[in-house]
């Protein structure tokens, strides 16, 4: 479950008023769906939103939650399953994996926490640290128990488990959603956005013809704008995690790169791409900024990963594909090749 989904269905839940839990990975060895750090919430009707599991796990999990929901009492459930039989759980997984989870009530009667934390976090444009108490035999610092803030307390990307004498905690980084910036709402944008709206990106559209942007396409867009390509530098200045230029108008793209260029590094987005051949990138690169070799490294074009895209759908895939992998470090490369 994405940060935004999560914030989502947290938001949805609690003016419901119902108690429910928090479900936390804490912990995983071999092979395993999910791994540490990733939610998921359950009410006592077993209605659950998240997968920490192919859906194998889920069911078994509910019970759980149902009882911590009841008690209030957190509980860490332990699945095993590098047992081929799964003896234990009849489900017969397979998976060769182990995951250990953190099992915690929600609810008005402690302020919602620790999602009321966690959430707040992730609304931001900063990235911060959590950490969450997964075994304690101090009073004072009860299992649940969760820190959330601004300072980094880790240095790894990767959650850590933690233990000294009598706490063991769970560290991680909580990042900013992703935010995505489309400069161009051409018809091939439109499946660009519905995709980056399923992974529970904020996706902005902007564009300098009215027309385009009141096409009735970009309904699930978060923002849409009618810009000034020559005044654009405003916008790119509100931070982006990824920017596309994609308005299939060279002096546009240009007038969009110029400013782009001219961000500060902190600024710069993660990813920034334009649509188009690479002699097309290479032509406007060269007429807006011959020396600046880190925005020439940064600008990515074509954009997208090779998977043999040929239709709007199937090339909003490929850019997608690209832009999740750059943010975070992965090389996009098929699994199956990976040792």
């Amino acid at each position: 479950m994405s940060n935004r989904m999560l914030i989502d269905t947290f938001d949805k839940w609690r003016s419901e008023g119902e108690a429910f839990a928090l479900v936390t990975v804490v912990e995983t060895e071999g092979s395993t769906y999910s791994k540490q750090g990733r939610h998921l919430l359950i009410k006592a009707s077993g209605e659950h939103e998240g997968l920490l599991s192919g859906g194998c796990l889920e069911g078994d999990l509910a019970e759980h939650a149902r009882g911590v929901i009841e008690s209030g009492k957190p509980e860490v459930v332990t699945y095993d399953m590098r047992d081929d039989a799964d003896d234990l759980w009849g489900i017969g997984l397979g998976c060769n994996g182990m995951m250990r989870m953190l099992v915690q009530r929600v609810s008005g009667d402690n302020d919602w926490e620790p999602l009321q934390a966690l959430t707040a976090a992730m609304g931001t444009t900063e990235t911060h640290t959590a950490a969450l108490i997964v075994e304690s035999k101090e009073p004072d610092t009860p299992v649940g128990m969760c820190w959330v803030d601004n300072i980094s307390m880790v240095s790894s990307e990767l959650p850590t488990l933690k233990q000294n004498k009598n706490v063991t905690a769970l560290h991680w980084k909580i990042h900013p959603w992703t935010r995505l910036l489309l400069l161009g709402a051409g018809p091939d944008a439109v499946p660009v956005v519905e995709s980056a709206r399923m992974l529970g990106w904020e996706v902005t559209v902007a564009d300098h013809r009215p027309h385009y942007i009141d096409s009735g396409g970009f309904d699930a867009a978060d923002a849409r704008l009618q810009v000034i390509p020559a005044d654009i530098s405003a916008v790119l200045n509100l931070g982006f995690s990824a920017i596309v230029v994609m308005s299939h108008h060279l002096e546009t793209d240009r007038l969009y790169l110029q400013q782009l260029a001219k961000l500060d590094a902190d600024k710069q987005p993660t990813y920034a791409g334009i649509l188009g051949p690479a002699a097309r990138k290479q032509k406007l690169l060269d007429d807006i900024c011959p020396d600046n070799s880190e925005f020439t490294a940064l600008l990515r074009g074509p954009v997208g990963l090779d998977l043999g895209a040929n239709s709007p759908e199937t090339i909003a895939l490929s850019l997608i594909s690209e832009i999740q992998a750059v943010l975070n470090g992965s090389s996009g490369s098929a699994l199956s090749n990976t040792p």
